[in-house]
């Protein structure tokens, strides 16, 4: 009987410093207001608990003990890049991602797909942020490039939503873009892939960038203005582009290139293997197919799918949505 509570007790104290020192569960959702689930934490008042559901006693003691070492703000920021009870993390740059998220900073930790000797994980919590990750309104967002009511969003969220909340509701509000690829249009999954190549080669400053120059130029990506051309033709497009925006052309060129074509046919390692985009790019679809989402756009606020917002929403329709969030 002694050795059993031995075990136990020692079990529970690794248990506890793994919670509080590095990696935890995945969910579809990264941050403190998504911890449904597995985990559970209700962000509607400082002295609420954290607690595992459905567990025994001894883990749910385990689990408010390694709360209770946490500040709740400091608990928040952990959990908003993965390292407590959201997204995926990754020893690789789990103390980049922690520094990034004491700073405040937007965008930070792109992620990049890694094995944990399964199936591929994203190195961090998937999306592009625009806001301070410890933000407590969390809006997710996800956007095909191919999707005229997609660009109609995206420019409201970047052209007047995203200024007017930093300068006058700043680190309230985190809004995170999502790509949501379309497969019935052919070039959705080639424009993506780019974008991605943007933000690999210049940070979130680039992807945003791009992403815009990407709905600006819209109909010359649409599948009739592509129907002849193929997808070698598509992908020097979409570089040129890139050129506009300060991104190097050769640079992506090189990320979008099918892999191994410098090799004769028949020496070739594997003949379907896409290109240095396409781990990430199957990371988004998967994401997105876990989560049942189909249509582009869709909104989530604080987790949650909310089919009250409009792609043709106009700022002010944004902030009386948004206006019990702001207050």
């Amino acid at each position: 009987r002694q050795r059993i509570c031995h075990v136990a007790d020692t079990s529970m104290k690794i248990l506890n410093t793994l919670l509080v020192a590095t990696m935890s569960c995945s969910l579809p959702f990264s941050g403190a207001s998504y911890l449904g689930g597995r985990y559970g934490s209700s962000s509607s008042s400082s002295s609420s608990k954290f607690l595992l559901s459905g567990s025994s006693s001894g883990v749910r003691s385990t689990h408010m003990r390694a709360s209770s070492l946490l500040s709740r703000r400091k608990f928040i920021r952990l959990a908003s890049v993965g390292l407590v009870g959201g997204g995926s993390a990754s020893p690789l740059n789990a103390k980049s991602r922690v520094q990034a998220a004491e700073q405040g900073k937007e965008g930070a930790a792109a992620a990049i797909p890694i094995s944990l000797g399964g199936p591929p994980l994203p190195s961090a919590p998937l999306g592009h942020r625009y806001g301070n990750i410890a933000a407590p309104v969390r809006i997710d967002v996800y956007l095909d490039f191919t999707c005229p009511f997609s660009k109609k969003m995206f420019l409201t969220l970047h052209d007047k939503l995203l200024p007017y909340l930093k300068e006058h509701h700043p680190n309230r509000v985190l809004i995170t873009e999502f790509n949501q690829i379309q497969p019935w249009h052919p070039a959705s999954s080639l424009l993506h892939e780019a974008a991605l190549s943007a933000e690999k080669l210049g940070g979130i400053e680039a992807y945003s960038k791009y992403s815009m120059a990407l709905f600006q130029n819209q109909a010359k990506f649409m599948d009739d203005a592509l129907y002849d051309k193929s997808r070698k033709q598509i992908y020097e497009e979409l570089a040129q582009l890139a050129g506009t925006v300060g991104i190097d052309r050769t640079s992506m060129i090189s990320l979008l290139t099918v892999k191994e074509l410098d090799k004769p046919y028949e020496e070739r390692k594997e003949h379907n293997g896409g290109n240095e985009m396409t781990g990430l790019l199957k990371l988004y679809i998967k994401q997105s197919r876990k989560a049942g989402l189909h249509v582009s756009p869709t909104v989530y606020v604080n987790g949650i799918e909310d089919g009250g917002v409009s792609s043709g929403f106009t700022l002010e329709q944004w902030l009386e949505h948004l206006k019990p969030l702001l207050e």
